[in-house]
This record gives C-alpha cells, structure tokens and sequence, in this order.
C-alpha cells in the first residue's frame, strides 16, 4: 500500500500537467534491461501491463530485453510471449554447434563425432573463435518477427521501438531504429566472444549491455513522459564473485554501462528490479522458474498499473485497447532471390538445394526450411535473409551467405573393449576436383587398424541426386564361440570399394542403390578345432533405404534411425582351407558352397521421450542371407553393444559375434534415465532368435540378455560402462566404450 501510495505522488505532477493541457495524455515509456536467460523475467511485467489496460507509448530495450520488447512492440501479447518462450529449445538456439536435425542425412554420420576440428583456408590453419553464430536463433527470429516483415522504420510498430547496440570498433553507443528488425535484435544481444559480431552498414556491432544496458535514456529521446523499466540486472559483481580470469574480462566490459546507469536509474518513474541472483544470464534450463519469478513481480506491480491506467482514463476518456495487436500478414509472393557472398560454391548448387522460385507464394516455414535444405550441406557457416517489399504483395528474397572453410583436419580418441584404443585422424575437403562435392579420409591409428575413404559430389536439378564412391578396410579380432564358450581365435581382414547413386528424399531420408567389391580375410591362431583359412572375394549388390530424426549425437532423447538393405552376393571367389589339427579338408565334401545368395539387413532404433529426463529405447534387428551354405565369411554377428563391425547385430547381454548365424531377429527395450546433468542410467533388456531359416536341426534357437549402461557425456563423445548378463552365456560381462565407433 505503501508503494502505491508513493507512485501515486510521483505521478502526480503529470495529473497536474494533464489538467492544465488536456489534449496531451502522457506518453508511457517501457524500458527493458538486458540479462541473457533472465531477461525472460520480462514478460510477467508485460502480462500485468496488459492485465491493468495500462497502454505503452514507448519501447526501449537491449540484448534479451531488445527481444521481448521488439516482439511486444510488434503487437505480441505478454501471455502470447510467455508461449513462445516456453516452447522454445533455448539450448538449441544459443549452441554453437548446429543441431543434429538441421544437417542433411549425407552428411550426419559424420557430424560431430570429433574432439577437435581445424579448419584450413588458404593452406593455413585458420582456429575456430569458439562464438556462436546463431543460425537457429536468427530464423526463429526471423519467424517471430514475420508480422513485421514490410516495415523498416520501427517507429511504425504498434508501439515505437528502439533498441540498443555497441559499435565495437568504437565503443560507442549504437541506437538501432530502422532496417531490419531481425539483424538489429541480433546485434543487440551479441554478447562479445560469446556470439559473433553484427555487421550493419559499415559498422560491427555487438551486445549493447556493454554501453547500454537499461535504456532509459532512449526511452526519454523518443519522447516519453513517464518511464516504467524492468531491470534484471545485478550490475557490477563484487570482488569476491571474481573468481576466475573470465569473470574478471566480463567485468571489465561493462564498466561504461554501469557509468551510464546511474543516469538512466534516476529517469526511471517506476523502477522494477528484479532478484534473480540464484540465476545466471545462461540459465536457459530454468526458464519456468525465470517466467515465473517474473509473474510474481508483475503481480506485484498490478495494482499500481491499474490505478494509473484508470487515472488516465478518468482525465483523457477510455482509449480504445485492441486484444489482439499483431498485424495479419498473408503469405509472401517472392518476386525475385537475391545471393550474396558465395565464394567457393556456386550459385545453382545454392539455389538447386533452396529450391525455391520467383513467382512462388512462401509462408515463413517454408522459408526456413529451404534455407536449412541448403545449411545442412555443411558447405555454410551461416545464412540468413530478409524481404525487400516491391509492391502489390511481393517481395524481393534477399539472402546473405558465409562459407564454412572448404579443409578441416579432425581428431578423436576411440577407447572400445572389442577394438581397445585407438587416435582417429581425419582429412575433409569440400570441393574435391570438382565443385559441389566432400571427400574424406579417416585413419583409426591402433592395434586393430581401420582406414575409410569416401567421395561424394551433389547432382541434379535440386541437388537431392548424389553419386558417391568409397573404399574401407579394418584388421579386426574375430572370436569363434562354441555354445557361448571361446574356442578359436581369428584375425579378419576386411576390404571393399563401392559406388553409389542416392536420392535425398529430404533431409532425414534417402534411399539409393549401390554396389561394393569385398574381400575378406580370415587368419586362425594355432587350435585343435576345424580351422577356416583364407580369403574370398564378391560383389555385394542392393539397394538401401536411410531415416534419421534423432535430435542430438549422444545419448538421444526423442526420434528414430533406421537402415534397411537389400540385395545380393555374387561373383564369389572363394580361396579358402579347412584343416583339422593339421590335416586339410575338403571343403566341398563339408557341404559349404559360395553360389549366389540373396541378403536382407534392417537395424532400427527409436527413441520415445517419457519426461524431460527419461525415454524409452526400442531396438530392433533383423538379417536374413537366403540360399546360403557357408561357415563364418558371411555370417551375421550377434552380441556386443556399439554397431560398427561388419555384419554386427548389436545386443545386451553378449559380446561381438558370441553368437554368429545366417539368420537373426532381435529387439531391445531401454529405459534411459538422465539422473545429474550429461549422466544416465539405461537398463536393458534383449531378445533374439537365430537360426531358423533351415540350416540347423532345430526349428530355431533363442537368446536372451540383460544389463544397465551407465554413461556420461563427454567432449571426446559417450563414456559408457555396462554390465550385462545372458541367460544363455550364464556369465556376468562388463563392457566400457568411450567415443565414437570408428
């Protein structure tokens, strides 16, 4: 009561002043402060203003207070923002790595599955600044500030807006007014080495927090009578908070913004400050509770909001309050499309991927999803558009491109208990003799060597056709288990060369028809069992078939991947020995042949999410080789829990090929669990049965396993620990992976 009683003596004068000049009713300026996650606090002022009726003439605002301001000056709601932003995957849109979902399924095997990456232009090594560039941010951006599309010059918002930048040549304080919505909230809150800079006109503009921070000035220049700002900043930190070299370099930049506080505090008539010191400006987990803290400040501020909203009426007469303040825009006719700052890949290869065409109508969805058709090639750092209206509905697409370098030397630590340790080197290079294509080469350096190779170049109209070829080879160990028991041990050598023309149906499926040649080695150690000795060589033939939605690389939440294949094994070559205790056998009378044989393979894994700590895990495997009557060369593999050997069936309970076949079916069912941040508790269980397609005596034979996978996430990829039991195998097994499989 106390308050609203001095709120009330502050406004006084302006009733005063009212009587005297009846014809001016106060301007009512909204000043919102920047503070990353907790400038979301925010809205719950916004939701009270709306509440009392209380009409703002003015918005002012920097970094996330630029955001909530510009979409409230645009005509959003309190409540409509509050939506928005609890829906939002805020980790998603300020990571400095692109999603999983937004790359394009050619290239997701690969994507960030190494600890390090070295970019390289010009022959020279060229080190990542670490900053986020912001493509997510920039089109949700983009998206939400479609109503405001066509209008440049932000004094024509619903509410005037103005929002605040720092020129970071300079120093100097940047006023943003005009121009393109999107570009200005962007530069706004680029915090510095947290987001890369902003270029408008021939200035480089960063967070203006810097200089600027709570822009009640501003809202006075524009005109406003009367200030109300909503500050969620805690200014200066002191001495004790300043533990650590960073802390003490983000202290340094805003010493010209605390300055400049002390004037801006005093302009404020109504000063809200909100405590929020158990939040940080990253604290995008704690979105709920930011939102919710800032609904108890405007709950707070209600009465006093309503009392001046009443007063203004009772001396001006009720002025007219729209519900719902957003301009309707319909869809937008691209007149024409505009590139700029293509370099190194060419102009059809950008347009064939966006595919999008002058004289087309485009909703802000589309849009967006043509741009990310053309990002997820991986041939781009950043892009981003705008809409220059031409008249009569249409609008010129302008878009602004930055290259990714086209050379990238990697590096990753692999640590397995099949394959042991191993440092994995790889060379990418984009553009590879010819334009619009990637190759590679990856060398896993260990006692168990591996080396892939593969060449793809984009095609077609839209370039969704792409013509790859690749070559691979691995020196692996090779258990042969007799009733769950090891008997013999093998080294297998495994090579091939392949070719394939794929169909990108989008950008999580595609489907393609290829052909591999392939050789394969088995070497026995010394045993008193019948030994297989030799090589074979074959074509494999098939088509293919690929999805996947999985929303992130480690210890996914929600999706699907699956890989189906089809075809066929011909032109064998078989050059093999069957000795027992020395003594060669005659392989034919054995009853083994390698004639043609026809091969089914399907591996799918989908991902449920239960909460926002738990999804359920279902797996299921199935290969089928018809027509075959052969020992080991070919066979399917079944146990072992990470999917990167050669005809593996991956399965709770055993380890690598405890169990090999020509035929097998299984299904896994999980429950991961994220129990602290980045760690997880997955019990397991597996079924499967193999076979049963008329090669052994039984109908079919069965197996069954258990197990719980503890796992973190790390930089170098998954640490996982298992310990698994089979009912078959009657033994406790531990299990340990640490990276990604070669």
């Amino acid at each position: 009561m106390l308050r609203l009683f001095v709120i009330i003596l502050l406004f006084l004068p302006y009733f005063v002043a009212a009587q005297q000049s009846p014809g001016h009713r106060p301007g009512i300026g909204l000043t919102l402060s920047g503070g990353g996650a907790k400038g979301l606090a925010h809205i719950g002022i916004l939701q009270a203003l709306d509440s009392a009726g209380l009409k703002v003439s003015y918005v002012t605002g920097t970094s996330m207070g630029s955001i909530v301001g510009a979409l409230y000056a645009i005509g959003y709601s309190g409540d409509t923002i509050e939506i928005i932003a609890k829906k939002l995957d805020w980790g998603t849109l300020f990571s400095n790595q692109p999603v999983l979902t937004d790359i394009s399924y050619e290239e997701r095997a690969e994507y960030n599955r190494y600890m390090i990456e070295i970019p390289f232009e010009y022959g020279k090594p060229k080190l990542n600044s670490g900053v986020i560039s912001g493509e997510r941010l920039w089109l949700q951006l983009a998206k939400l500030s479609w109503p405001a599309r066509d209008i440049k010059d932000f004094s024509k918002f619903n509410i005037p807006f103005k929002c605040i930048a720092t020129d970071v040549a300079t120093g100097e304080i940047v006023t943003l007014d005009k121009g393109e919505l999107v570009t200005c909230m962007r530069a706004s809150m680029a915090i510095p080495s947290v987001f890369t800079a902003v270029k408008i006109g021939n200035r480089k503009l960063v967070d203006g927090g810097v200089v600027r921070n709570f822009p009640s000035v501003t809202a006075k220049e524009m005109g406003a009578d009367f200030i109300i700002g909503s500050n969620v900043s805690n200014g200066l930190r002191p001495a004790d908070e300043l533990l650590t070299p960073f802390d003490v370099l983000y202290q340094l930049g805003f010493y010209k913004d605390a300055d400049d506080f002390v004037k801006a505090r005093k302009l404020a008539n109504i000063y809200i400050h909100h405590d929020l010191k158990n939040y940080s400006a990253a604290s995008f987990s704690s979105v709920d509770s930011i939102i919710e803290e800032g609904k108890r400040k405007g709950r707070e501020m209600y009465p006093i909001f309503k009392h001046m909203a009443d007063s203004l009426d009772a001396i001006y007469g009720k002025e007219e309050r729209v519900a719902n303040r957003l301009p309707n825009v319909p869809d937008v006719e691209i007149s024409g499309i505009r590139i700029r700052g293509l370099v190194h890949s060419d102009e059809s290869f950008f347009r064939g991927r966006l595919g999008l065409e002058a004289g087309g109508c485009y909703t802000p969805e589309m849009i967006e999803e043509a741009v990310l058709n053309v990002y997820g090639t991986r041939f781009y750092k950043q892009i981003t558009y705008h809409l220059t209206p031409m008249g009569y509905g249409s609008s010129q697409l302008e878009i602004d491109v930055e290259e990714n370098p086209l050379s990238y030397v990697k590096f990753a630590l692999h640590y397995n208990t099949f394959t042991n340790a191993s440092a994995i080197i790889n060379l990418t290079q984009r553009n590879f003799i010819v334009p619009n294509s990637r190759a590679y080469v990856t060398v896993a350096i260990s006692e168990n060597p591996r080396i892939r190779a593969e060449f793809f170049k984009y095609m077609g109209r839209k370039r969704n056709f792409g013509f790859g070829v690749g070559a691979y080879y691995e020196n692996n160990p090779y258990n042969f288990y007799d009733n769950f028991k090891k008997i013999q041990e093998y080294r297998n050598k495994y090579a091939s060369v392949d070719a394939k023309l794929q169909y990108m149906l989008n950008r999580v499926m595609a489907v393609g028809v290829s052909s591999r040649w392939e050789y394969i080695r088995i070497k026995p150690k010394l045993s008193p069992y019948v030994e297989l000795d030799g090589n074979t060589k074959q074509f494999n033939t098939f088509l293919y078939y690929g999805l996947s939605t999985v929303d992130r690389k480690q210890f996914p939440t929600k999706g699907a991947e699956i890989q189906f294949e089809a075809g066929m094994i011909h032109n064998q070559n078989p050059d093999l020995r069957v000795t027992l205790e020395g003594v060669s056998q005659d392989i034919d009378s054995l009853g083994y042949n390698f004639s043609d044989y026809q091969r089914v393979l399907l591996k799918m894994n989908y991902y449920f999410p239960f909460s926002r700590r738990s999804t359920l895990i279902v797996n299921g495997y199935a290969g089928f080789n018809f027509n075959y009557n052969q020992i080991l060369t070919n066979d399917f593999l079944i146990g072992g829990l990470t999917d990167f050997t050669r005809n593996q069936i991956p399965f709770m309970g055993l380890y690598h090929g405890e169990v090999n076949t020509s035929s097998v079916a299984s299904a896994s069912l999980g429950f991961q669990y994220e129990a602290l941040r980045n760690i997880f508790i997955t019990p397991k269980a597996s079924f499967g049965a193999y076979d049963f397609n008329g090669v052994s005596e039984t109908k079919y034979n069965y197996v069954t396993g258990y197990g719980v996978t503890f796992g973190y996430s790390t930089r170098l990829g998954p640490l996982e620990a298992s310990v698994m039991y089979s009912d078959q195998a009657q033994y406790l097994k531990a299990y340990v992976n640490l990276g990604f499989h070669f």
